[in-house]
């Protein structure tokens, strides 16, 4: 079977990543229809015109919410500058980010929302000098260890960086990166490095004391996915951000590759715990938008498999 084919006939979105990502064909044409069928089409359908949220709910819930079906059309490659998207931003910064992040006496934002808003403020061009003070926020507050904890503020402080919250980060960094933005770009440059090597400390998965699987659902693909982390999403950001292959890499690159079938495709997990607002692909089902991330990663870290892939 012709996997690149059967990948770009689902649905347009899909067709634009694949292009760009697997064929190094940036298409804005193509990137233009997202929101206009498809996929893209149907989240923008359930839009509010009177409220400008989705969901009933700015955070919540999870995943129907303002926020999360922003991150959504984020992880569909749309292109986000529209003036509902751009309310709907507003209403999210507005609601999220006051008194520079303070959102109690003592308590500051969740890093991890921080970053996530910022990945889709980047990601629609958006101009509000609050992400500039979230930027600040990221960049003032790591943990020693080079990642980021949503708990860097409680007590007892945590002793060391969350999975979840550091690749957040480090998805904000891209988004922000790749649209133009250049508001303390060096010290980002300086930190994505620090990120990526808590990750790969953990071997992706791994417990560092232990060497257990730190959580059975870091090997679990859910698309599209929300703010858990799991170790095809870390690998597709190292992707993004041209991270160079690493020894550490290895295991959770054969797990990838022993899921995928004789054409190259991977079959859909269970989706996160929580409402949605449609299924892409069925649990077990070939999953066209897994088997694209699956392979944009195969064509960095294990190019031979992805070449074999491509003449089947």
């Amino acid at each position: 079977m012709d996997i690149l084919l059967w990948m770009k006939n689902h649905d347009v979105s899909l067709h634009y990543l694949v292009k760009r990502d697997l064929l190094g064909e940036d298409d804005p044409s193509l990137k233009n229809k997202i929101l206009k069928e498809g996929y893209g089409l149907r989240l923008m359908n359930l839009y509010d015109h009177k409220t400008h949220l989705w969901g009933e709910g700015v955070y919540s819930p999870k995943y129907t919410s303002t926020h999360y079906t922003l991150l959504e059309l984020c992880q569909l490659g749309a292109n986000l500058i529209d003036m509902r998207i751009h309310k709907a931003i507003t209403i999210l910064f507005d609601e999220m980010w006051k008194e520079k992040g303070l959102m109690r006496k003592y308590r500051h934002q969740d890093m991890c929302v921080v970053a996530m808003m910022v990945r889709i403020a980047a990601t629609a061009h958006f101009k509000d000098a609050r992400i500039f003070d979230m930027i600040d926020y990221i960049l003032e507050y790591p943990m020693a260890d080079g990642g980021w904890n949503c708990a860097w503020e409680r007590k007892p402080k945590p002793k060391q960086s969350s999975l979840h919250t550091t690749l957040s980060v480090l998805e904000a960094f891209h988004a922000y990166i790749m649209h133009g933005y250049t508001y303390r770009i060096d010290d980002i440059y300086q930190m994505i490095p620090k990120g990526v090597s808590y990750i790969l400390s953990k071997r992706l998965f791994r417990s560092v004391h232990t060497n257990e699987i730190i959580h059975k659902d870091m090997l679990s693909y859910p698309f599209p996915y929300g703010w858990k982390y799991d170790l095809l999403r870390a690998l597709t950001v190292f992707v993004d951000l041209d991270i160079p292959y690493d020894q550490k890499m290895e295991e959770g690159l054969i797990m990838l590759m022993n899921r995928l079938d004789a054409y190259g495709r991977i079959k859909a997990d269970r989706k996160a715990p929580g409402l949605h607002h449609f299924r892409y692909t069925k649990t077990n089902q070939p999953c066209p938008f897994n088997t694209y991330r699956v392979l944009k990663v195969l064509k960095v870290y294990k190019h031979d498999l992805y070449q074999n892939y491509m003449i089947k």
